[in-house]
């Protein structure tokens, strides 16, 4: 069967990014259906979207969550489209990205003789206009601030559980009824988990990237780190295995400090490594100013980062989640 691929858009107030995400897709060298998921806009987003017209297809979320939003995509699609992409409304790709991933999923899928349930890409950061999504970027370039999460900076292509924008297979998102309602944020990890434990094969490969723009304040950057750190707990109490011991090491870090004797190690050395991924992944910009803003700004969001997701991990274990209101 010929791949026909649906792109689907959770937006919530995207005013400022929708339009350059929906251009991107019209432009793509392979023809792509776009799928549009509103859940309340309030500021002009809708408008834009009119502009489009047939072009694109809208609905309406009431319920403003991505898995939801996802699942009510995944509902209307038409008969024909094999694969659903992974997409969101601050963000854009190149011409050639739904052709390459296409591709490379055909080849991947002919290697291995069978059918891949999903295969995510890289994440790239989008322009950045600031300081702070400058320091941001740095932070989740370096290896204490990007985990093994969808920010990685992987190479070539390989099995994972933490693939980013995906091309899903639609018959393996229905086989596991699509994304869990439940989850609020990590609902692409909680699905993937399920994919694998249904026996689909999740991959990602590196032929191409997804620009994303970041937030551009400290609060929001806190709130994501939270938010973050909240609902992978969730994830982990639901998948056990998807545990991942460099998430909780600023949490041994903080019990070090009260564990040893000589208490200052700890801090000493986490200082020591902010500084360091400070002078490392600071700014190529010529800008000596903007050097040295990145080289305090960048450990600031790695603490920011480690002190907000640690909250929210042990935060998800006492709470139930609630929807965000800064962005699907």
């Amino acid at each position: 069967m010929e791949v026909q691929v649906c792109a689907v858009i959770p937006v919530l107030n995207e005013e400022k990014h929708i339009k350059k995400c929906l251009d991107s897709l019209l432009s793509q060298t392979m023809p792509v259906q776009i799928l549009v998921v509103d859940g309340g806009s309030t500021d002009n987003t809708l408008n834009i979207l009119e502009e489009y017209g047939s072009k694109i297809q809208v609905l309406n979320n009431p319920k403003k969550r991505v898995s939801q939003a996802r699942n009510l995509a995944l509902n209307k699609v038409e008969d024909n489209v094999t694969h659903l992409l992974e997409i969101i409304g601050h963000s854009y790709i190149d011409p050639d990205h739904v052709e390459n991933r296409v591709q490379d999923l055909l080849n991947l899928e002919k290697e291995l003789g069978k059918k891949i349930g999903a295969i995510g890409c890289r994440t790239e950061s989008a322009d950045v206009s600031n300081d702070i999504e400058i320091w941001i970027e740095g932070a989740l370039s370096s290896p204490i601030g990007s985990g093994g999460g969808q920010f990685q900076k992987f190479k070539g292509r390989a099995r994972t559980k933490v693939p980013a924008f995906c091309l899903h297979n639609v018959e393996a998102l229905r086989s596991v009824n699509g994304w869990d309602n439940r989850f609020i944020t990590s609902q692409d990890s909680d699905l993937s988990m399920r994919l694998i434990s249904k026996g689909w094969e999740v991959w990602r490969s590196d032929v191409s990237s997804v620009y994303m723009y970041k937030r551009s304040s400290l609060k929001n950057w806190w709130k994501m780190s939270h938010r973050y750190g909240f609902w992978r707990t969730k994830v982990v109490l639901k998948h056990p295995n998807r545990f991942d011991i460099r998430e909780v090491l600023p949490l041994v870090g903080l019990i070090l400090i009260f564990a040893l004797e000589k208490w200052w190690y700890a801090p000493v050395v986490y200082a020591s490594t902010l500084l360091m991924i400070g002078i490392v992944y600071t700014t190529h910009d010529k800008s000596l100013q903007s050097r040295i803003s990145s080289l305090f700004g960048i450990p600031l969001c790695l603490i920011i980062l480690h002190t907000a997701f640690t909250i929210g991990l042990l935060d998800g274990l006492l709470r139930s989640g609630r929807a965000p209101n800064d962005r699907t």
